[in-house]
């Protein structure tokens, strides 16, 4: 077969060229216009890598631009982290008869932190509000910190590692908060900002396994949880000191007196108001598209969405592996970003059904 013809005076490369390798037909394109190339192919080594590119563009740049910076590279939308041959080998859709488009972007220092909060455990979960954060840790506590990375409050009411929290209001004043742990317990407490003094208000109870996921809905009137029992279930968000009326109701509407809380050291039982049946395993992410419908994910491979009005399923996605968190964004929640054991985040439209809207994969 004959040799492939050679971009008219394209340079030579510094990757390093493996005896007897082939090459490959590469088409360079950017957004940066200061340091765009010619829209020429360049037969490069198939085993080059980004810093044999890198010096490609260096050198067909070097008579118009003093200072060239470093570039990432993106191949079919995943950044070449090592030879473009190891890059492209799981893909079957790929020849090496025909041009390949490599996209080069500036390269940009990995972040570095502000400020460090260390804890003495994992981090499992984390809430923002204003100039605090709220962690839950392995070590069984939950903990209030300044953005800054000022420890305020270390809060030990959990028997387990707390795998979730969620801030149900934040003031000048405190806050109020909700966590959830591997005890099968999620506790509601408020934090006197003045004092710096916190009070578990309320316990809930009615999951049997792990607690593993909590989202306070947008109106702050209702939290949802899920857990390792496979159930979605929803609580009230407003700490009382009383029994919930909706625990009294005896059924044609009255309600029997309120039960004063036991003591003032002794948090009051609260169970939910909702249980969700339907998942198969774990439900592993929870999240509110609107205070009367809400979004969750699971072990189970799949999304549902349900109408608390309702009280069930509204539709569900089906995804390829199991499922470990979610967020919902666009208007009126439209837009689902779902992460899984897929290693990559996937963007669905409800609307659209399982078709996956984009794929982020870099991890």
């Amino acid at each position: 077969m004959p040799e492939k013809e050679k971009g008219s005076g394209a340079p030579s490369t510094s990757g390093k060229e493996e005896k007897g390798d082939k090459e490959i037909q590469i088409r360079l394109k950017t957004e940066l216009t200061e340091y765009s190339v010619e829209d020429t192919p360049f037969s490069v080594p198939f085993s080059i890598d980004p810093k044999g590119l890198n010096s490609l563009v260096k050198n067909l740049l070097a008579s118009s631009c003093d200072s060239v910076p470093e570039f990432d590279w993106i191949c079919y939308n995943d950044l070449v982290r090592g030879k473009l041959s190891e890059h492209l080998a799981s893909r079957e859709d790929v020849s090496t008869e025909s041009v390949l488009v490599l996209e080069y972007v500036e390269k940009c220092s990995a972040p570095a932190p502000d400020t460090v909060a260390n804890h003495d455990d994992w981090v499992s979960s984390c809430r923002l509000n204003g100039d605090l954060v709220l962690t839950g840790c392995y070590d069984n506590t939950v903990n209030i910190w300044s953005t800054q990375g000022e420890k305020k409050l270390v809060i030990p009411g959990h028997e387990g590692p707390v795998k979730a929290v969620d801030w149900i209001e934040c003031t000048d004043r405190g806050g109020i908060f909700v966590s959830a742990s591997h005890d099968q317990k999620l506790n509601i407490y408020t934090w006197n900002r003045q004092q710096n003094s916190i009070e578990n208000i309320n316990t809930c109870k009615g999951h049997e396994r792990s607690v593993e996921c909590v989202s306070v809905s947008p109106n702050k009137k209702h939290f949802i949880s899920g857990s390792f029992d496979s159930m979605v279930k929803v609580w009230g968000a407003t700490p009382s000191s009383q029994d919930d009326p909706s625990e009294n109701n005896d059924g044609d509407g009255s309600q029997e007196a309120k039960k004063p809380r036991p003591s003032a050291s002794k948090p009051v039982t609260r169970t939910p108001l909702q249980t969700l049946a339907g998942h198969k395993e774990a439900v592993s992410g929870v999240a509110w598209r609107s205070n009367e419908e809400l979004v969750s994910v699971s072990w189970d491979h799949t999304v549902k969405i349900w109408e608390l009005e309702l009280g069930g399923l509204k539709s569900e996605l089906v995804a390829n592996k199991a499922l470990f968190s979610v967020a919902v964004g666009g208007e009126s929640g439209q837009q689902l970003l779902v992460g899984g054991a897929e290693r990559s985040i996937r963007m669905y439209d409800p609307k659209a059904g399982n078709d996956v809207k984009a794929a982020f994969t870099a991890h």
